[in-house]
């Protein structure tokens, strides 16, 4: 564990990445809220001697909130208690510029050293213990925009991970790109980085190029795709629901969203029409669905009767008045 030794005044202050002005803290119930408020609650533990003070600057961009902070030395707490009171659960990357970090989830702990990062899940407990004159950046991003890499984050908390090179080094030299240019870029662009620059950090979970990454790489791969698939399952409603917007829900290219569907041999869009059939198919068989055709295909995202009948027939080879009433004739067994 790092040692909670008092802390001498900070030898430099945020902005060597964020542009915004930092806000200082001197005052321990001060900082306790602030991080409370701006983070998630936690319990704040400090030196009893010495000086104490904390420097924080904050900017979003994208879907990204992003943190400089400079500490005194403190351990933070993230208790059970704490955990189960929360409405939203977000992960949290800390990357380290100077100085030490501890970060403890799960039976494992992280040290962290200048260039390494690390990273937590808010919605459970975890410990972060920061030595004097702590210099790092954290991200704090909804589980939600993760979500198709759940898996693999959730065996690699608190672990450290090196930006010397591979695509962690791309990433780190991404979001300082990002937090250079971020007042420069519209709403839309800076999603689409910032995502992009999140996408690159969860690559570098898979390690280098080897049978056992590329299978893990593959696993990521898989699960993203469960991801979208239950999205178009839920949603079948959406008439505008095509590879497009599905690119753009889950920000990524058309072009990777083709190659995840392409590992089961499918297109989007033959994977969303059919889904959308299936549906139909099922409920106009159902003896207890009173809903006409035309509701039935409206409410699964076909706006037009005359192409919902065509389609069906391609895919099951009868019309849908056809299905409906030769199912409803068959005996009950």
């Amino acid at each position: 564990m790092i040692a909670l030794a008092p802390s001498p005044e900070p030898p430099v202050t945020p902005g060597c990445w964020l542009q915004s002005k930092p806000r200082r803290f001197n005052d321990r119930a001060a900082w306790s809220d602030a991080i409370s408020q701006h983070f998630v609650p936690l319990e704040v533990e400090t030196p009893d001697a010495g000086p104490f003070y904390n420097l924080a600057a904050n900017e979003t961009l994208g879907c990204l909130q992003v943190s400089e902070l400079i500490t005194s030395a403190q351990r933070v707490r993230r208790t059970r208690v704490l955990a189960n009171r929360s409405d939203s659960a977000q992960y949290k990357f800390s990357i380290q510029l100077s100085g030490r970090s501890q970060i403890v989830q799960d039976g494992r702990t992280a040290i962290l050293l200048p260039g390494d990062w690390g990273f937590y899940d808010t919605s459970r407990p975890y410990e972060v213990c920061v030595d004097s004159n702590a210099h790092f950046l954290v991200l704090r991003i909804p589980s939600a925009i993760l979500a198709v890499w759940e898996s693999t984050l959730q065996t690699q908390l608190a672990t450290c991970f090196g930006s010397g090179d591979g695509s962690a080094r791309i990433a780190v030299d991404a979001l300082r790109s990002l937090v250079g240019q971020g007042q420069a870029l519209t709403s839309e662009h800076a999603d689409r980085i910032s995502a992009t620059v999140m996408q690159l950090f969860a690559l570098s979970l898979v390690g280098p190029s080897d049978t056992v990454a590329e299978a893990k790489l593959d696993d990521v791969r898989q699960g993203q795709l469960r991801v979208i698939m239950r999205h178009i399952h839920q949603n079948l409603h959406d008439a505008d629901m095509t590879a497009t917007t599905l690119a753009l829900r889950f920000r990524m290219s058309r072009r990777y969203l083709y190659k995840l569907f392409a590992m089961q041999d499918l297109k989007p869009a033959d994977y969303i029409l059919g889904v959308r059939l299936e549906r139909c198919r099922d409920l106009l068989g159902d003896d207890g669905c009173a809903r006409s055709m035309t509701e039935i295909a409206h409410a699964h995202g076909f706006l037009d009767s005359s192409a919902f009948s065509h389609a069906f027939r391609r895919r099951f080879g009868m019309s849908p008045t056809e299905w409906r009433s030769e199912s409803l004739q068959k005996p009950v067994s």
